[in-house]
């Protein structure tokens, strides 16, 4: 008896280099031999499948393991004794992958090529859960890309044969205080990643990383943190909230509350209560 397609869900970003996601809950759906013309990256979550390719034994990806599927790879997916599965895929596209494996190692060693079709790597699990989630509820620009470059770069390092370069703590330090004033100077812009590397002379991935190990924060998190701190500055000079929030780059007045109430731990009403 065929299975109904329920609870599918799909999300694609433009702005994200054409990324691809989906996200299924409890579905038996048997899929047949096929190929993607991307990077397929899976998270199953809850449930077991097979995972039958061309030239590999069947294999079985089950809860908290992840499938890694080079593009034209033919595979199949099939619930392991017909028990519904969670899951989560990711596309990328080649060209912009193997930008990042240029960018993660140095050098053009060719194509990404995942070595493995299914591996545990909690690590990578939580880092392409943060991405689906980041996407599905429709972040700020510079977050999901932070995470976007972060997941794929992380998977690349494990299990894509790709060695990070390394940074200088000259070229670190000095990008660190870069990103720091373009940051500052900008808390009403929307900032892209690009923006930053190329303020910085890295690599997207070399930015996020010295300035996570200098700061403990991702570039997003301390933009946000400044744009809220000077929002606090313009609601005790009497600003009105639409206004602080305009001012600070935020795009509506629920935004602004949820992510004042998040950082400071009052809503702004609150914060300003005598």
């Amino acid at each position: 008896m065929r299975q109904p397609l329920e609870n599918v869900r799909y999300w694609r970003s433009d702005d994200l280099d054409g990324l691809e996601t989906n996200r299924v809950l409890h579905s038996a759906h048997t899929f047949p031999k096929h190929t993607h013309d991307q990077y397929a990256v899976g998270l199953m979550e809850d449930g077991a499948s097979y995972c039958h390719g061309r030239s590999r034994r069947s294999s079985v990806v089950v809860g908290g393991q992840i499938c890694l599927f080079n593009p034209g790879e033919v595979h199949s997916g099939e619930p392991e004794r017909g028990v519904p599965a969670t899951y989560r895929m990711f596309y990328a596209a080649p060209h912009w992958l193997h930008r990042v494996a240029v960018e993660l190692g140095g050098r053009d060693a060719g194509p990404p090529d995942f070595r493995r079709l299914i591996v545990p790597d909690a690590d990578v699990l939580r880092a392409f859960l943060r991405l689906s989630d980041l996407v599905a509820d429709g972040a700020e620009l510079l977050a999901r890309q932070s995470a976007m470059v972060g997941a794929y770069s992380l998977v690349l390092a494990r299990h894509g044969g790709v060695r990070p370069e390394t940074v200088t703590t000259r070229d670190g330090n000095a990008a660190v205080r870069r990103v720091r004033g373009y940051l500052a100077e900008r808390l009403a812009h929307k900032v892209s990643l690009e923006d930053l590397a190329e303020a910085t002379g890295l690599s997207r991935f070399h930015m996020l990383r010295v300035f996570r190990d200098a700061t403990g924060m991702t570039p997003h998190a301390y933009h946000t943190q400044l744009r809220v701190d000077r929002a606090k500055l313009l609601l005790r000079r009497g600003w009105t909230m639409a206004d602080a929030a305009q001012e600070t780059g935020f795009v509506d007045q629920s935004h602004f509350a949820n992510t004042f109430r998040r950082y400071v731990g009052a809503t702004p009403g609150q914060y300003l209560s005598r």
